[in-house]
């Protein structure tokens, strides 16, 4: 069965946070810290700890990982002491598959996925100023809907991505989504900003628009009221430069909270003004057909294997783009945020397809984890893959549409990820 594509914005979005990273925290010098680097491993529990590099496979680390087996990650890291009193969180970029992640000897949470971000609030586990201890414990489960995508020929595990510490403020925006929108003249435009989670009262927000020429604007009026129950903003921008493959024009959107006349924090997006319609059997961006000249793509690494660095992620870009590629479909997983922004950057289309494949299939006999596409066992894991993935994406202009699986049974799962 051909990938089930939804244009952009059609899946569904149950609500599950996702932090802003931001730019500026009051009282933070730095607030977003890279954990990537030399991390202790231990291939079982009977072995001893090693160095590994982090992101990177394991298997291509002199490591013969093995399906369902533990193996473990450690690392100290120090919390700035700038950090109390804001909500401290880490970021996982790509963790294969099925992960257990403590602090400090105590258990936070687990998590089902290989390819997609998650984040936790590890603000109660933590001691600030000080070194804290990370472990994390991976296994390659063969019952994962994962592992049924077959991701490659030899098994897969590990911190395959980046690892992110950030401190953001007592009350975050959360679930940050823009969308734009054009007149029927396509002319001027709408920018539609939702946000979600937020609790402050009293708080206000503020939008500046700087175009691709460095000429900034304050949208609307300075400072917006956030009310709780009714996040969302329509902002009107007059004759914007059009974003498509051919002309990728970017905007920048800077966003500022204030609690009680204060600014809190503050964060930013790229924008590209373009609606995507689909008429018939045509495909249209910003009115226009649009003929896609395009190849699948596979994260890889020549000494890490299927691991992310923003070396090799630009460098794909650029070369679809000398070899007039204007489009990507990311099989069989979501690639990282960082690739997309290229890719917003150079112009290209990207389909974003989420980590479900080859269920029910048996295509091969070490894809016999079997049918979960009916399997309410499996929901949970089906909507939190599709939700991890669209909350990274959802405001990307170089995303058209999204894939929720490839050359699979539609079922049950499936139709539960979509919005009907």
């Amino acid at each position: 069965m051909l990938a089930l594509l939804g244009v952009m914005g059609s899946l569904a979005m149950a609500q599950q946070a996702a932090y802003q990273l931001p730019a500026k925290v009051t009282g933070l010098k730095a607030p977003v810290l890279s954990l990537n680097g030399q991390w202790n491993f231990k291939f079982d529990r009977s072995s001893n700890w090693e160095n590994i590099q982090v992101p990177g496979e394991a298997v291509m680390q002199g490591y013969g990982i093995q399906h369902d087996q533990s193996f473990f990650y450690r690392r100290k890291f120090l919390v700035p002491s700038q950090y109390k009193g804001k909500k401290t969180i880490i970021r996982f970029d790509g963790v294969y598959s099925f992960a257990k992640l403590s602090i400090n000897g105590k258990a936070v949470t687990s998590h089902h996925g290989g390819f997609t971000r998650w984040e936790v609030d590890i603000t109660p586990y933590v001691i600030f100023g000080k070194q804290n201890e990370i472990e994390l414990e991976v296994q390659d489960q063969l019952d994962d809907i994962s592992y049924a995508s077959g991701y490659a020929h030899h098994p897969v595990g590990g911190i395959l991505r980046d690892v992110t510490l950030f401190a953001t403020a007592t009350h975050p925006v959360t679930d940050f989504n823009l969308e734009t929108a054009f007149d029927t003249s396509y002319t001027d435009a709408q920018l539609k900003l939702d946000f979600g989670g937020f609790a402050a009262k009293g708080a206000t927000i503020k939008y500046t628009l700087t175009d691709p020429n460095g000429k900034s604007t304050v949208l609307d009026n300075p400072e917006k009221p956030i009310v709780d129950g009714a996040n969302s903003h329509v902002l009107r921008v007059a004759a914007p430069l059009k974003w498509d493959a051919e002309h990728p024009n970017l905007y920048r959107l800077d966003v500022e909270v204030k609690e009680q006349g204060s600014a809190t924090y503050a964060f930013h997006k790229s924008v590209g003004f373009r609606e995507v319609q689909v008429v018939k059997d045509q495909l249209m961006v910003n009115g226009k057909p649009v003929k896609l000249r395009g190849a699948n793509r596979h994260d890889m690494h020549p000494t890490l294997g299927r691991s992310a660095s923003a070396y090799y992620d630009s460098l794909d870009v650029q070369l679809f783009k000398e070899a007039n590629i204007n489009f990507v479909r990311t099989s069989h997983y979501p690639p990282t945020e960082r690739f997309v922004e290229y890719c917003n950057q150079y112009g290209i289309y990207v389909e974003v397809e989420t980590a479900i494949c080859f269920v029910d299939t048996y295509r091969q006999k070490n894809y016999a984890p079997g049918n979960s596409q009916n399997d309410p066992k499996k929901t949970d894991q089906y909507l939190s893959q599709s939700r991890e993935m669209v909350n990274t994406f959802k405001s990307h202009p170089a995303v058209l549409f999204w894939s929720i699986g490839n050359e699979s049974i539609y079922g049950d799962n499936f139709k539960k990820a979509t919005i009907l």
